[in-house]
């Protein structure tokens, strides 16, 4: 059985830098309308739980999982 993965990717808006003063964005990936990562720093700091960016994109998106 190959299955094969349908992924997108969302880009949802971080904090801002506090030197530079501009904004960061971040890619949130979408596996078969589940959201499963996230390219912030938050997500290699603690990798199995949702970063802010994530249940963000969960509140504006209800038909999609964590």
């Amino acid at each position: 059985m190959d299955k094969t993965m349908n992924s997108w990717y969302y880009r949802e808006m971080g904090s801002r830098n506090k030197k530079t003063g501009k904004l960061n964005y971040y890619n949130v990936r979408v596996t078969e309308h589940k959201i499963d990562d996230c390219e912030c720093m938050a997500r290699q700091f603690r990798p199995y739980s949702p970063c802010k960016h994530m249940k963000r994109l969960k509140e504006k998106l209800s038909h999609l999982s964590i």
